[in-house]
């Protein structure tokens, strides 16, 4: 297989779940933002906004509504920078989850490339549950009702090295029809 730097950041990203003190530059941080902006959406719509909270009463809250979809939110508060994946259902109704979710897979990419690291925090709710961790986020930063949270997610310097492996492409490649 040939290598790439592209390759090399997917291969060697991973969820980071604690982070250090220190800070992502504003440089970096436009960075990371410019790969959500470049991300592919239908028709080139580009649904999104990506809201940056550095706000400690705001990560404070966000920690509290992930509590109830997942048990890895301690990034939540110890990242310096945490980014709310945002995107207008009612301009792209048919596409918008996965253009969201591109854009949250092209940042964290672009951090992982800087030498910081990321997670995903998914919160969107397919079935728009009263109550849900979705709907509550949504509340806290004041989303418009056409836009709906695809995911949280905490940048920062990693403070923990982690290390998975993957399963051999022979094991999840089939050519040309499912056998």
């Amino acid at each position: 297989m040939k290598e790439n730097e592209v390759v090399e950041a997917i291969r060697e990203r991973r969820s980071v779940y604690s982070f250090t003190d220190e800070d992502v530059s504003d440089e970096e941080l436009e960075t990371i933002l410019e790969a959500g902006r470049w991300a592919p959406s239908y028709a080139n719509l580009q649904p999104w906004k990506f809201i940056v909270i550095e706000d400690e009463e705001i990560k404070e809250e966000m920690y509290e509504i992930a509590r109830s979809v997942t048990i890895f939110r301690g990034g939540i508060k110890n990242a310096p920078k945490l980014i709310a994946v945002a995107v207008n259902s009612a301009e792209d109704p048919r596409h918008f989850i996965e253009a969201g979710a591109v854009a949250t897979q092209n940042m964290a990419l672009a951090a992982q490339s800087l030498g910081a690291a990321s997670y995903w925090v998914g919160v969107f709710d397919l079935n728009e549950e009263r109550g849900s961790a979705e709907q509550r986020a949504r509340k806290a930063l004041d989303l418009p009702d056409d836009y709906r949270l695809i995911a949280l997610m905490p940048i920062g310097k990693s403070e923990q090295k982690v290390t998975k492996e993957r399963k051999d492409l022979e094991e999840i490649v089939v050519h040309d029809r499912f056998e």
